[in-house]
C-alpha cells in the first residue's frame, strides 16, 4: 500500500448513548497518547476504555515484558479552541449565557497496518447549561483535524454535537469516538504528525475566549 497524503481520513463512530451520570474512572491506553483531564464526571457515552487522567501529553505505560509499542501522532489542542461560551442575542453578560462547553480530555490508541497508521481516538467534551438556555439542550460543533509537524492540514472534520439537559442535571459530558487513517512515507511514523482537536467557533466567540483568557 502506498502512502498518499491525500487520502488521511477521518470517520465519526455510530454513536449510543447512555443515560445518567456516573463517577468517573480512570485508565492507561497501551500505545496510546492523551491530553487534558477528566472532571468528576463519566460521559454520556460510555466505552470499554476509561477517560484519561490529569496530565500532558504521555505515551502509556504497558505491563510485561513485551516491547514497547509503536508510537502515536502527537494531540494538541488549539488556542482559544478549548472552550466555548455561547449567548443568547441580547448581550454578553453571565445573564445572557445559553451554555458553555469545553474540551476535558482527548485519548488516542494507534496501530500500524503496512504503512498506514490507524488511530481510534475518544474526545471528552462537557457542557454547562446557563441561566438563559430555554431548550435544556447545547448543539455546537467540534472539529478534528490531522497535520504534517510543519502545520500542513491533511484532513478536517466538524462533527456536530447535540447535548441535552436532562431532568435538573446542568452540567453533562459526552464522549465522541472517531476513527482516522494516516498514510506513512518512507521512514516516517505516528511522530511525524499531530492530531489538532477544537471546538468550532465564531470569530467573535474566539475573540471573547482570547479576551478572557
Amino acid at each position: 500500500m502506498q502512502g498518499d497524503r491525500k487520502s488521511a481520513a477521518l470517520r465519526r463512530n455510530a454513536q449510543n448513548s447512555v443515560k445518567g451520570i456516573y463517577p468517573v474512572f480512570s485508565r492507561y491506553l497501551c500505545g496510546g497518547r492523551k491530553i487534558g483531564a477528566a472532571q468528576g464526571l463519566i460521559p454520556l457515552r460510555r466505552w470499554g476504555v476509561g477517560l484519561a487522567v490529569v496530565g500532558p501529553i504521555v505515551l502509556a505505560a504497558c505491563a510485561g515484558s513485551e516491547p514497547p509499542p509503536p508510537p502515536c501522532p502527537a494531540v494538541s489542542g488549539v488556542t482559544g479552541a478549548q472552550t466555548l461560551v455561547r449567548f443568547d442575542q441580547s448581550g454578553q453578560d453571565l445573564t445572557d449565557v445559553l451554555f458553555e462547553a469545553e474540551v476535558k480530555d482527548v485519548v488516542l490508541r494507534c496501530e500500524y497496518d503496512d504503512n498506514v497508521v490507524e488511530a481510534d481516538m475518544r474526545v471528552s467534551i462537557e457542557a454547562v447549561r446557563g441561566p438563559a438556555d430555554l431548550k435544556r439542550q447545547a448543539s455546537f460543533n467540534y472539529f478534528v483535524a490531522i497535520a504534517t509537524l510543519d502545520r500542513k492540514i491533511l484532513a478536517r472534520e466538524e462533527f456536530r454535537l447535540e447535548v441535552p439537559f436532562p431532568g435538573n442535571r446542568s452540567r453533562v459530558a459526552a464522549v465522541e469516538e472517531i476513527s482516522q487513517r494516516i498514510p506513512l512515507k518512507a521512514g516516517e511514523d505516528g511522530t511525524n504528525y499531530i492530531i489538532y482537536v477544537g471546538l468550532a467557533l465564531t470569530p467573535k466567540e474566539l475573540k471573547y475566549n482570547l479576551d478572557n483568557r
